[in-house]
Protein backbone atom coordinates (compact mmCIF):
# COMPACT_ATOMS: atom_id res chain seq x y z
CA UNK A 1 0.00 0.00 0.00
CA UNK A 2 1.39 3.37 -0.96
CA UNK A 3 1.01 5.84 1.87
CA UNK A 4 1.53 9.59 1.58
CA UNK A 5 3.87 9.65 4.57
CA UNK A 6 6.25 6.88 3.46
CA UNK A 7 9.81 8.11 3.30
CA UNK A 8 12.28 7.28 0.58
CA UNK A 9 15.59 5.67 1.46
CA UNK A 10 17.26 8.02 -1.04
CA UNK A 11 17.16 10.96 1.35
CA UNK A 12 20.47 12.30 2.63
CA UNK A 13 21.73 10.94 5.94
CA UNK A 14 22.49 13.40 8.73
CA UNK A 15 25.61 12.82 10.79
CA UNK A 16 25.18 11.10 14.17
CA UNK A 17 25.71 14.46 15.87
CA UNK A 18 23.01 16.17 13.84
CA UNK A 19 20.17 17.74 15.87
CA UNK A 20 17.74 15.78 13.68
CA UNK A 21 18.97 12.56 15.30
CA UNK A 22 17.17 12.07 18.58
CA UNK A 23 14.87 15.13 18.64
CA UNK A 24 14.03 16.58 22.04
CA UNK A 25 10.32 16.94 21.33
CA UNK A 26 7.57 15.18 19.39
CA UNK A 27 5.50 18.32 18.93
CA UNK A 28 2.20 16.47 19.28
CA UNK A 29 -0.93 18.37 20.24
CA UNK A 30 -3.29 17.00 22.89
CA UNK A 31 -5.75 16.12 20.11
CA UNK A 32 -3.04 14.22 18.21
CA UNK A 33 -2.03 12.29 21.32
CA UNK A 34 -5.64 11.38 22.00
CA UNK A 35 -5.97 10.32 18.37
CA UNK A 36 -2.94 8.01 18.63
CA UNK A 37 -4.28 6.42 21.82
CA UNK A 38 -7.72 5.85 20.32
CA UNK A 39 -6.44 4.58 16.97
CA UNK A 40 -3.97 2.19 18.66
CA UNK A 41 -6.79 0.72 20.71
CA UNK A 42 -8.92 0.36 17.59
CA UNK A 43 -6.08 -1.07 15.48
CA UNK A 44 -5.16 -3.55 18.20
CA UNK A 45 -8.69 -4.93 18.25
CA UNK A 46 -8.61 -5.41 14.48
CA UNK A 47 -5.15 -6.95 14.15
CA UNK A 48 -2.07 -8.18 15.99
CA UNK A 49 0.17 -5.22 15.12
CA UNK A 50 3.37 -6.90 16.28
CA UNK A 51 2.61 -9.96 14.18
CA UNK A 52 1.78 -7.83 11.15
CA UNK A 53 5.04 -5.92 11.54
CA UNK A 54 7.16 -9.07 11.81
CA UNK A 55 5.50 -10.55 8.72
CA UNK A 56 6.16 -7.38 6.74
CA UNK A 57 9.80 -7.28 7.87
CA UNK A 58 10.26 -10.94 6.90
CA UNK A 59 8.88 -10.22 3.45
CA UNK A 60 10.99 -7.10 2.86
CA UNK A 61 14.45 -8.18 1.71
CA UNK A 62 15.92 -4.76 2.47
CA UNK A 63 15.55 -5.30 6.22
CA UNK A 64 17.69 -8.48 6.39
CA UNK A 65 15.30 -9.44 9.16
CA UNK A 66 14.81 -12.92 7.75
CA UNK A 67 18.57 -13.60 7.83
CA UNK A 68 18.76 -12.28 11.39
CA UNK A 69 15.87 -14.46 12.52
CA UNK A 70 17.46 -17.49 10.85
CA UNK A 71 20.67 -16.82 12.74
CA UNK A 72 18.98 -16.34 16.10
CA UNK A 73 16.61 -19.30 15.76
CA UNK A 74 18.93 -21.69 13.92
CA UNK A 75 16.20 -22.45 11.37
CA UNK A 76 16.22 -21.88 7.60
CA UNK A 77 13.18 -19.81 6.60
CA UNK A 78 13.44 -20.09 2.82
CA UNK A 79 12.33 -17.48 0.30
CA UNK A 80 8.53 -17.61 0.42
CA UNK A 81 6.24 -14.90 1.74
CA UNK A 82 5.17 -15.13 5.35
CA UNK A 83 1.75 -14.42 6.83
CA UNK A 84 0.75 -13.52 10.38
CA UNK A 85 -0.28 -17.15 10.83
CA UNK A 86 3.26 -18.21 9.92
CA UNK A 87 4.67 -15.74 12.42
CA UNK A 88 2.46 -17.17 15.15
CA UNK A 89 3.93 -20.60 14.43
CA UNK A 90 7.56 -19.49 14.87
CA UNK A 91 8.70 -19.14 18.47
CA UNK A 92 11.39 -16.51 17.84
CA UNK A 93 9.23 -14.44 15.46
CA UNK A 94 6.29 -14.60 17.87
CA UNK A 95 8.56 -13.38 20.66
CA UNK A 96 9.60 -10.35 18.59
CA UNK A 97 5.93 -9.61 17.80
CA UNK A 98 5.06 -9.76 21.50
CA UNK A 99 7.94 -7.38 22.24
CA UNK A 100 6.61 -4.88 19.68
CA UNK A 101 3.12 -4.96 21.18
CA UNK A 102 4.48 -4.65 24.72
CA UNK A 103 6.67 -1.66 23.83
CA UNK A 104 3.90 0.25 22.05
CA UNK A 105 1.39 -0.47 24.78
CA UNK A 106 3.89 1.03 27.20
CA UNK A 107 4.83 4.17 25.22
CA UNK A 108 1.24 4.89 24.24
CA UNK A 109 0.23 4.63 27.90
CA UNK A 110 2.62 7.56 28.54
CA UNK A 111 1.17 9.87 25.88
CA UNK A 112 -1.20 11.73 28.18
CA UNK A 113 1.36 12.20 30.97
CA UNK A 114 2.71 15.69 31.63
CA UNK A 115 6.29 14.58 30.90
CA UNK A 116 5.39 12.16 28.10
CA UNK A 117 8.21 13.39 25.82
CA UNK A 118 10.95 12.47 28.29
CA UNK A 119 9.28 9.16 29.21
CA UNK A 120 8.89 8.02 25.60
CA UNK A 121 12.36 9.24 24.70
CA UNK A 122 13.91 7.26 27.57
CA UNK A 123 12.06 4.07 26.61
CA UNK A 124 13.12 4.48 22.97
CA UNK A 125 16.75 5.13 23.89
CA UNK A 126 16.75 2.01 26.07
CA UNK A 127 15.25 -0.08 23.28
CA UNK A 128 17.86 1.13 20.80
CA UNK A 129 20.68 0.32 23.22
CA UNK A 130 19.21 -3.12 23.83
CA UNK A 131 19.24 -3.84 20.08
CA UNK A 132 22.97 -3.12 19.98
CA UNK A 133 23.67 -5.32 23.01
CA UNK A 134 21.70 -8.13 21.39
CA UNK A 135 23.80 -7.68 18.21
CA UNK A 136 20.81 -6.70 16.09
CA UNK A 137 22.88 -4.62 13.69
CA UNK A 138 20.87 -1.81 12.11
CA UNK A 139 21.96 0.18 9.09
CA UNK A 140 20.19 3.13 7.46
CA UNK A 141 17.88 1.00 5.33
CA UNK A 142 16.87 -1.10 8.33
CA UNK A 143 15.67 1.87 10.39
CA UNK A 144 13.67 3.25 7.47
CA UNK A 145 12.05 -0.09 6.65
CA UNK A 146 11.05 -0.69 10.27
CA UNK A 147 9.46 2.76 10.41
CA UNK A 148 7.54 2.32 7.15
CA UNK A 149 6.49 -1.27 7.91
CA UNK A 150 5.19 -0.22 11.32
CA UNK A 151 3.17 2.65 9.87
CA UNK A 152 1.78 0.33 7.20
CA UNK A 153 0.81 -2.23 9.86
CA UNK A 154 -1.13 0.32 11.91
CA UNK A 155 -2.91 1.81 8.90
CA UNK A 156 -3.77 -1.64 7.50
CA UNK A 157 -5.29 -2.60 10.85
CA UNK A 158 -7.37 0.58 10.95
CA UNK A 159 -8.63 -0.14 7.45
CA UNK A 160 -10.09 -3.42 8.72
CA UNK A 161 -12.56 -1.49 10.86
CA UNK A 162 -15.91 -1.83 9.09
CA UNK A 163 -17.17 1.25 10.94
CA UNK A 164 -14.25 3.36 9.72
CA UNK A 165 -14.24 6.39 7.43
CA UNK A 166 -15.19 6.00 3.76
CA UNK A 167 -14.80 8.23 0.72
CA UNK A 168 -16.69 8.06 -2.55
CA UNK A 169 -14.49 6.96 -5.44
CA UNK A 170 -15.73 7.82 -8.93
CA UNK A 171 -19.19 8.54 -7.60
CA UNK A 172 -19.97 4.83 -7.42
CA UNK A 173 -17.71 2.96 -5.03
CA UNK A 174 -17.06 3.60 -1.35
CA UNK A 175 -13.38 3.21 -0.46
CA UNK A 176 -12.29 2.97 3.13
CA UNK A 177 -9.61 5.43 4.21
CA UNK A 178 -7.74 6.56 7.30
CA UNK A 179 -8.11 10.26 8.06
CA UNK A 180 -5.08 12.39 7.26
CA UNK A 181 -4.71 13.81 10.77
CA UNK A 182 -4.43 10.24 12.11
CA UNK A 183 -1.67 9.20 9.72
CA UNK A 184 0.15 12.49 10.30
CA UNK A 185 0.09 12.05 14.09
CA UNK A 186 1.33 8.48 13.79
CA UNK A 187 4.12 9.54 11.45
CA UNK A 188 5.45 12.08 13.95
CA UNK A 189 5.08 9.63 16.83
CA UNK A 190 6.86 6.73 15.12
CA UNK A 191 9.58 8.99 13.70
CA UNK A 192 10.35 10.27 17.20
CA UNK A 193 10.60 6.72 18.54
CA UNK A 194 12.80 5.43 15.70
CA UNK A 195 15.12 8.43 15.81
CA UNK A 196 15.65 7.98 19.54
CA UNK A 197 16.16 4.26 19.09
CA UNK A 198 18.93 5.14 16.63
CA UNK A 199 20.40 7.56 19.15
CA UNK A 200 20.35 4.89 21.86
CA UNK A 201 21.88 2.36 19.48
CA UNK A 202 24.67 4.77 18.52
CA UNK A 203 25.41 5.73 22.11
CA UNK A 204 25.75 2.08 23.09
CA UNK A 205 27.95 1.42 20.05
CA UNK A 206 30.25 4.32 20.93
CA UNK A 207 30.49 3.14 24.52
CA UNK A 208 31.40 -0.41 23.55
CA UNK A 209 34.96 -1.62 23.09
CA UNK A 210 35.86 -0.89 19.47
CA UNK A 211 38.26 -3.84 19.52
CA UNK A 212 35.67 -6.33 20.67
CA UNK A 213 34.58 -8.07 17.47
CA UNK A 214 30.98 -9.37 17.43
CA UNK A 215 30.61 -13.14 17.51
CA UNK A 216 27.46 -13.29 15.45
CA UNK A 217 27.61 -14.14 11.75
CA UNK A 218 24.12 -13.03 10.79
CA UNK A 219 24.91 -9.50 9.78
CA UNK A 220 27.97 -7.34 9.63
CA UNK A 221 28.28 -4.43 12.06
CA UNK A 222 28.85 -1.05 10.49
CA UNK A 223 32.40 0.18 10.32
CA UNK A 224 31.32 3.68 11.30
CA UNK A 225 28.49 5.06 13.38
CA UNK A 226 27.23 7.16 10.48
CA UNK A 227 26.02 4.02 8.71
CA UNK A 228 23.26 3.74 11.30
CA UNK A 229 21.68 7.12 10.52
CA UNK A 230 18.77 7.79 8.23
Amino acid sequence: MNLPFRESSRQASPSPDSPSVGPRTINLSVAERQCICASWEKASTQSDIGCELVARLLNDNRTRFRALLECKSGSFLGSGNYTTEDVNGMKRARSVADGVNCFFNKVISKLMDANYVEEIQDLSLQLGAMHFRMKVWFQAENWLCVKNCLLDSVVSALLKDTKGTYVICGGLKKVQTVEKHTTHAWFKFVQFIIQNMKKGFLAEALNSDSHNEPKTECASPCSSASNHSV
